[in-house]
């Protein structure tokens, strides 16, 4: 009898930790079927984007931030798919201001880190991770030190080659390469999370280094050598009568040849303004048509919490150069 009550007890036991684990099995299956459902919802973000690029490029000729690309929120926020929606934005920056743009966002309105100088790299870091002139200049010399192809200091204080990687606790070597994700940055000697946190929104990697006058933030306006006074300027001019960005009376500069011209029609442009200016016309540093979006796509299904990102860029053909996802 009691051998019987025994084990009678021990299927008791046995049975609640199956049933427990059985719970736990189909509580995990359906985690990762609503994660399958969620992937599916971001995906789609993805491939709606790459369509309205293909759509822009045959209308216009020219990029700006008016474009249905940079902020629809009819193609672009909770747009329904299945059990779920989806939506694409991103940040756009404004000084100390920002406002949620429901769209893509243009690679080419910042600063290219393959392609920029030490001054620019130097003013970006500045304005942008409100670093001292000595310590910004020191940072841009080691980033530049990271992508030549050399193994030689380019400034002989600044910088930081194979001997000042090698003593780190990780040892490594600089790359002498581009940077081929962002997220290298992170790698290069006197770079920190919290100055990549300021950076990341105004560098690039993708492009030719031409920056986009139609969709360039103040920062990386500045950065080029603009002075403060003609950056607000051409801010003004691209946001139109109502003085606010991606409406329907948004000006735009159709050829980087009208930017000096139509500027001085419309302000009072010093000798040096125009200097300045016209340089950076002529030294290809501008351009009006972009190649390369990035896609911030977010879904989530319709009764349940959670969400998935798909992170990626994209070019005008829809060829994918980035992605990743974070759940």
């Amino acid at each position: 009898m009691v051998i019987a009550l025994w084990a009678l007890l021990t299927l008791v036991v046995f049975a609640v930790q199956l049933g427990s684990i059985v719970r736990q099995k189909v509580t995990l299956v359906h985690r990762l079927n609503d994660r399958d459902t969620r992937f599916l919802v971001a995906e789609a973000g993805i491939k709606q984007a790459i369509v309205q690029l293909r759509k822009e490029d045959a209308i216009f000729e020219a990029d700006y931030l008016g474009e249905r690309w940079s902020h629809q929120p009819d193609t672009f926020e909770k747009i329904a798919v299945g059990q779920g929606a989806f939506t694409v934005s991103y940040q756009l920056r404004e000084g100390e201001s920002s406002v949620v743009m429901y769209g893509m966002q243009d690679e080419e309105s910042k600063i290219n880190l393959n392609k920029a100088d030490v001054e620019i790299m130097t003013r970006l870091l500045e304005i942008a991770a409100n670093l001292s002139h000595w310590d910004a200049q020191e940072l841009a010399y080691c980033i530049i030190d990271w992508r030549d192809a050399d193994s030689f200091f380019q400034h002989p204080q600044y910088g930081a080659e194979d001997s000042d990687y090698r003593s780190q606790e990780s040892s490594y070597e600089a790359k002498d390469f581009n940077f081929e994700v962002m997220e290298e940055l992170l790698l290069v000697h006197k770079m920190d999370q919290e100055i990549f946190d300021k950076l990341k929104y105004f560098v690039t990697i993708y492009g030719e280094g031409k920056v986009n006058i139609n969709t360039a933030p103040k920062e990386a306006l500045l950065a080029l050598g603009l002075n403060s006074r003609l950056v607000e300027d051409i801010l003004s001019f691209r946001r139109g009568a109502d003085m606010i960005s991606a409406t329907s009376d948004d000006e735009i500069f159709l050829q980087t040849a009208t930017i000096v011209p139509r500027l001085s029609q419309l302000y009072d442009l010093s000798p040096s303004d125009i200097s300045d200016l016209s340089n950076l016309v002529a030294e290809g540093k501008f351009t009006v048509k972009s190649e390369n979006f990035m896609i911030h796509s977010v879904g989530q299904l319709d009764t349940k919490k959670g969400q998935t990102t798909i992170v990626a860029v994209a070019d005008r053909t829809g060829r994918i150069k980035y992605w990743r996802e974070e759940i």
